[in-house]
């Protein structure tokens, strides 16, 4: 009895702190259907929620789909995984439609464990085509799920992936290219034929 009330308390700290941790978050994506986002670009051929509640972002051609609504400082967690060659990202951007027409910037997503350049996981393209190089590139192995924790506040970003800081509060307003608005709809990208990435749990806390 002892035993098994040890457990059960043990049980109880673990999902407290797993609550805690998660403590203001909310779902943006709730696994059934795109309700909450626009699709910019090809809508019929684009993003697919399976039947495991996962969003596949794959197609045909260069699109996002994007939050309608837009935030400031928030922090933005997700998992997500890839097909062989599979590319994505996340944009922030002042627009729905015709985003990539308009300034944004995106943080690299591609099936590219463990390398790191200019185009791999982690680095930041700016409106006028320019690139930030991560420092590091913890991507799991192609087909395994990744954490992603992205933080924007006060014009600076931090992220981390699978629990590792590739940037830590980088200050954004040293890109020359780059016009940091108060609020962005954030977004994710498709940006390579035919190959998937996979994402769920997305959820945002506002800060």
């Amino acid at each position: 009895m002892r035993k098994t009330f040890f457990i059960l308390l043990s049980f109880a700290l673990v999902a407290g702190a797993a609550v805690a941790q998660e403590e203001g978050f909310e779902a943006i994506f709730n696994g059934k259907n795109l309700d909450g986002w626009a699709i910019q670009g090809l809508e019929k051929a684009g993003p697919k929620v399976q039947e495991d509640g996962v969003l596949a972002v794959d197609g045909w051609d260069y699109w996002a789909v994007i939050t309608k609504k837009q935030y400031g400082d928030f922090i933005l967690r997700f998992d997500c995984k890839f097909d062989a060659k599979g590319n994505s990202g996340i944009i922030l951007t002042t627009a729905v439609k015709e985003a990539f027409k308009k300034e944004l910037f995106e943080i690299q997503l591609a099936a590219d464990p463990g390398e790191v350049d200019k185009k791999t996981t982690g680095a930041l393209f700016t409106p006028k085509g320019s690139f930030q190089a991560a420092d590091k590139n913890p991507t799991k192995a192609i087909g395994e799920w990744n954490s992603v924790e992205v933080k924007y506040q006060g014009k600076k970003l931090t992220l981390v992936i699978n629990g590792e800081t590739v940037y830590d509060n980088l200050d954004l307003t040293q890109f020359e290219d780059l016009k940091l608005a108060d609020k962005f709809h954030i977004g994710i990208q498709r940006n390579d034929y035919k190959k998937a990435a996979y994402f769920k749990n997305i959820r945002v806390k506002e800060l």
